[in-house]
């Protein structure tokens, strides 16, 4: 299935092209403080955005990754991605998001990861999905416990250059036939 567009209140969620480049990079992928406690390193300058965003266009048509990014529908403004990747070791998905520093602490990423998550539901059946977080970062915590998350172990993880190791928290959704998405 192709990744499809979603929209919540304030947001459209749609594929990334390569076109995004300027604005990624620009609003979130160069900034360090973003990228602190994710998997992968700033960006330093606009040819990575761009090889990062082809990768992302050659897997569009995969069932195994969906990639959004998140556009503010106020002023058209590229301010975020995220997105679910299939994890075959774990039989499910992981659930993974990023927003520009300017937009923090306003719900968008709750708003954007609820429709990920209904998505997931919905479309693709999933029951269960995990996400984790690097311990020193909590808000991403927070995030996934609004949606229905529940701690289930520490863990860590490394970024992918191997420069970076993260003590970690992590969650994992379940869908009950009582449970109710936002």
């Amino acid at each position: 299935m192709l990744t499809p567009i979603l929209e919540t209140e304030r947001l459209l969620l749609r594929p990334l092209k390569e076109s995004d480049a300027e604005a990624i990079f620009t609003n979130w992928a160069s900034d360090p403080e973003v990228a602190k406690y994710m998997s992968w390193s700033t960006h330093s300058d606009r040819e990575v955005t761009r090889e990062w965003l082809q990768s992302i266009q050659a897997n569009i048509a995969a069932e195994d990754k969906y990639d959004w990014g998140f556009l503010r529908k106020s002023d058209n403004k590229l301010i975020g991605s995220g997105g679910i990747y299939f994890k075959e070791e774990r039989g499910m998905f992981t659930v993974g998001y990023n927003l520009m520093r300017e937009c923090w602490n306003q719900g968008y990423t709750t708003e954007a990861v609820a429709k990920i998550l209904e998505f997931a539901v919905k479309d693709l059946e999933q029951t269960r999905l995990f996400a984790y977080h690097a311990k020193e970062n909590p808000n991403s915590g927070k995030v996934m416990e609004k949606l229905g998350f529940h701690y289930t172990k520490d863990r860590a993880y490394d970024s992918m250059d191997g420069k970076r190791h993260f003590e970690a928290k992590e969650y994992r959704y379940e869908r009950t036939s009582k449970q109710v998405l936002l």
